[in-house]
């Protein structure tokens, strides 16, 4: 049965929603909204007007958590195995955080593995995510896996064969902007940014425009790209690292103003494409979501519900005591009757195995006393049968054993051989039709039919080169009645 997924991303600004529906060939988009937390009144005003777009109806939910709230750290750890990395995660931020180890809640991701493991370490605090799950409970939420807004963007990007190895991707807010940096097709750097969207939220949520504005949001756009440049000089130096991304993705609320893409690509010097993840081929969405579809405000949370649910594909924060409890799916009537049909099935597997190996046997059974009858009417003059097959193989071993022994039939001499010796050297072209052939030990008797005597002394002289005869003789030519054919008897003497 398909399952139903809703991915719910949550940052400064909005709140989003995507409910997909899985199945063997892929995902379909069933509902999606966007709610603005300011607009809403709150965040719990926001996810409740979200609940009535979208609903909360899914056998499991991802979330996200904002970006902001996490502690980022790049770590070279001396072990390859991800459980060792655990283990010792905590004691060796220990001196890197400014918070006791014991109040923070520590995930990670692989990074480059050779002889030591480089991880990209993200922290965050316990008070925080209890509160968050809390709230989201409150709503009747309750997600089986919370992740960092916007990682699970990259993620999916990364499964696309067209994206470069070697990009960044800028998650543009109305408060925040998040800058994920990937290398070699992994994720190596996330990053979060206050942003004054003052002037962008005025443009993209009330459609308004002047040349101040645009100044205005010009200036912030070029502000954040300045730090994003200095953050990956930073992490290049420190890590000793060539960092060049190849492409630019944008996506978020800011990715809606008409010249993102190109302020961006100037002010960074890189190539820049807006992302719409919906375009995956795995991924397919109705007619009446498509109208109502925007990629840069549906991107992220579409991401977290198509989300990789295997270690290694993005954070997640439901570990230790928020660690999700395993329910089973559906009610017990609903148990009850997929066992009786998983019984039933059983059964007639069952049955049909044992009506297979009916008919089966009595195949064997039959075929059995056809190899015995075989036997008696090869070999009437034994009396005791136990196992046609293997005395069969006996006794013709024993023939050919016996056949050695006899002259002209041995392996140094066989019948074949002079028949095929005869047949090589009567030329095709020859009118000949042999009526008989007498083989023993010390001549061979050919009788047949030709079209002239002169066509009988070619035989001849075709057969007196042979090796396998010392003598080649006519015994007798003559016409036949109709006085048309010449039959005729060769007599060859064989070799010893």
């Amino acid at each position: 049965m398909p399952q139903k997924i809703l991915g719910l991303d949550i940052n400064s600004d909005s709140v989003s929603a995507v409910l997909v529906t899985g199945g063997l060939r892929g995902y379909h988009i069933a509902a999606c909204g966007h709610v603005i937390i300011k607009e809403a009144g709150g965040i719990d005003e926001a996810l409740k007007a979200l609940a009535e777009q979208v609903g909360t109806a899914a056998d499991i939910c991802i979330s996200s958590i904002p970006g902001e709230q996490v502690s980022y750290r790049n770590l070279r750890m001396p072990f390859r195995d991800k459980k060792k990395i655990r283990q010792t995660l905590l004691f060796e931020l220990e001196t890197m955080v400014p918070f006791p180890v014991e109040d923070l809640l520590v995930d990670f991701t692989m990074v480059e593995r050779s002889r030591q493991s480089e991880i990209l370490a993200a922290s965050v605090k316990r008070a925080y995510i209890s509160e968050y799950l809390t709230r989201l409970q409150s709503n009747g939420i309750d997600p089986a896996i919370l992740d960092i807004s916007g990682v699970s963007t990259a993620c999916r990007l990364l499964k696309q064969t067209e994206t470069p190895d070697n990009g960044l991707l800028l998650e543009i807010g109305l408060k925040k902007n998040t800058m994920i940096l990937y290398l070699k097709r992994h994720i190596a750097l996330v990053r979060s940014f206050p942003f004054n969207g003052t002037a962008l939220a005025q443009h993209v949520l009330n459609e308004t425009s002047s040349g101040h504005a645009a100044e205005q949001i010009e200036s912030c756009l070029r502000s954040f790209c300045t730090e994003v440049q200095n953050t990956l000089h930073a992490f290049g130096y420190q890590t000793d690292k060539e960092v060049s991304p190849q492409r630019v993705f944008v996506t978020g609320i800011g990715a809606l103003y008409p010249d993102t893409e190109s302020l961006v690509g100037r002010f960074l010097d890189l190539p820049v494409e807006r992302i719409d993840l919906a375009v995956d081929p795995g991924i397919r969405i109705g007619k009446n979501i498509a109208r109502a579809w925007n990629p840069a405000l549906m991107n992220s949370a579409l991401a977290l519900a198509v989300r990789e649910s295997k270690l290694g594909f993005g954070f997640n924060f439901r570990r230790d005591e928020f660690e999700i409890k395993k329910q089973y799916f559906g009610h017990k009537k609903e148990i009850r009757k997929a066992a009786a049909l998983l019984i039933l099935i059983l059964s007639l597997l069952a049955l049909n195995l044992g009506v297979d190996y009916y008919f089966l046997k009595r195949q064997y059974n039959k075929l059995d006393q056809q190899i015995t009858e075989i036997f008696r009417q090869t070999f009437p003059d034994v009396k005791r049968i136990v196992d046609p097959v293997q005395q069969m193989k006996v006794r013709i071993n024993e023939i050919k054993k016996s056949s050695l022994m006899v002259p002209g039939i041995g392996a140094s001499g066989m019948v074949a051989d002079l028949l095929k010796d005869i047949s090589l050297r009567i030329p095709e072209s020859v009118d000949i039709q042999i009526t008989r052939m007498v083989v023993d030990t010390d001549t061979v008797l050919i009788r047949g039919e030709t079209d002239t005597f002169n066509t009988v002394d070619t035989i001849k002289k075709g057969l007196e080169p042979s090796t396998y005869f010392n003598t080649v003789a006519i015994s007798s030519a003559k016409l036949d009645r109709s006085g048309k054919r010449v039959r005729f008897e060769l007599k060859l003497e064989r070799a010893k």
